[in-house]
Parts: C-alpha cells; sequence; structure tokens
C-alpha cells in the first residue's frame, strides 16, 4: 500500500486580494514523483513555495487550509520552518552555485549543522555527487570555482549540494528550463535514480519530460487543480476535456 508522504486539504493561497490557489485537495506518495503542470500563472510554483513555506517573507501571502507531511501540519504555530526547510529541499529553474569552490559549496551546508572534520565533509560531497550523476565530471576539480561549470553541471551541483543536509522531500521548480538535451537527460535520470531514496515534486512547462519521469501528474489551471492521476491515465486517457486541450497543445 502506498504511503502518503504529503497532505493538502482545501489549500487556499492569496496574494493581496489575488486568489492564485483555490481549494486544492491533493496528496503525495512516499518514493514517488509528481509532476505539476499547466500554463502560466496556474499557481504551479506557489505549490512547492507552499511546501518550503518559503511564503512566509511575503507580506502580500496568506496561505488557508491544511498541509501535512508525515501527518504533521507544517503550518502548525509550533512548527520549526529551519527544521521543515532542511527536510524539504528546493531545486529552482536558473542554477545558483554559491561564489566559491565546488567543495565548499558542498561543505556549506554540513558546516552550518556543525560538521567541520574535512574528511567527513569530503565523504558527504562523493556521496551526493555521485548521487547527482556529476562524480566522475568534477572529482578532479573540487576546488575549482563552482562558477566556471556548465548550466547543466551547475543545476546538478545545486541538486547535490540540496542532498548534503539529507531532506526527505525535494521540489524541483522547472530544473531544466534553460538546459540542452543531454543536460536535460542527465537532470532527468538523476531524478529517476534519487526517487529510490525521496519524495519528489517536479513543475514543469514541458508536458514530453512530465511524461517521462513521472508516476502520477497534475494539472493545474488559473489556481485550480483540474486533475490529477497516474501519468499514463492522465496523458491516454484524461477525464477532463481541458486537461486534453493542454496536453494535445490546443493551449498553454
Amino acid at each position: 500500500m502506498l504511503k502518503d508522504k504529503i497532505q493538502i486539504e482545501n489549500l487556499d493561497v492569496y496574494f493581496g486580494e489575488k486568489h492564485v490557489l483555490t481549494k486544492v485537495n491533493m496528496t503525495v506518495h512516499e518514493h514517488e514523483i509528481l509532476s505539476i503542470i499547466g500554463p502560466a500563472n496556474g499557481g504551479k510554483s506557489t505549490i512547492l513555495r507552499v511546501l518550503n513555506r518559503m511564503l512566509d517573507n511575503d507580506k502580500e501571502a496568506k496561505v488557508r487550509g491544511k498541509v501535512c507531511i508525515d501527518g504533521k501540519n507544517i503550518y502548525d504555530e509550533r512548527g520549526n520552518v529551519n527544521r521543515l526547510r532542511k527536510s524539504v529541499g528546493i531545486i529552482f529553474a536558473i542554477p545558483v552555485p554559491l561564489p566559491m569552490s565546488i567543495f565548499d559549496n558542498l561543505s556549506y551546508g554540513p558546516r552550518l549543522h556543525g560538521i567541520t572534520n574535512r574528511e567527513k565533509l569530503l565523504t558527504i560531497a562523493e556521496k551526493c555527487l555521485r548521487a547527482a550523476s556529476l562524480w566522475d565530471e568534477v572529482k578532479s576539480r573540487l576546488s575549482m570555482s563552482a562558477l566556471r561549470l556548465s548550466g547543466g553541471q551547475q543545476q546538478r551541483l545545486c541538486l547535490a549540494r540540496a542532498l548534503t543536509v539529507e531532506p526527505e522531500i525535494i521540489l524541483f521548480d522547472e530544473p531544466c528550463s534553460g538546459l540542452d538535451p543531454i543536460s536535460t537527460s542527465k537532470v532527468e535520470k538523476t531524478m529517476l535514480d534519487l526517487q529510490k531514496q525521496y519524495t519528489i515534486v517536479l513543475v514543469t512547462n514541458n508536458v514530453k519530460q512530465a511524461e517521462r519521469v513521472s508516476d502520477r501528474c497534475a494539472f493545474f489551471l488559473f489556481g485550480e487543480l483540474v486533475e490529477i492521476g497516474s501519468t499514463k491515465q492522465l496523458f491516454k486517457s484524461p477525464k477532463d476535456k481541458r486537461t486534453k486541450d493542454y496536453i494535445t497543445g490546443k493551449f498553454g
């Protein structure tokens, strides 16, 4: 039986007077890749920011409803936001490596959490670079500036950096939007490999990518969750005409 890792109930999100997500109810199973698709301004990225509580610092944002991870409401006043963000990593569309060496990028998070032994930091760096399918490409130049890596390598470095603090959930917000097909393929392979250990939520405008990598898929339109189901079912026989029209390119 599939275990629910994330449960969202009656979620509403406002930015000022603008209602950007309306009564969203959905679950994400443990160790699945759930893709979220839909046209721009449909609320896809907002879902990720809700899960990571990134909207806390936006005075215009209001979050209503219940969002649980492992059965615990992450918006409970007693919740620890720093602990949440350690367990829920997020990878953005544009990779932002720190302006330091590859190794220092990977040791930054562990050092913040009290790990200072260099050998242990090297072990963590290698483990996470291997998980992000980057180790073989950079193992001989860990002291090189991360800014000298290619775009695809920088994206995988940012993923490896997120893994160093041992999250349980990884959120991807258009991680391949600026990458060439070869780099995109490497990131997708990495996501499929990581699925064995992590729960993954992927926001993508590339419906073919969603079809390639996800177990289930959710279609959002104008802040509404129109349909969610297995990727195969949603792409082959969507229940809602709007889903079919989007997937077949009639709009969006």
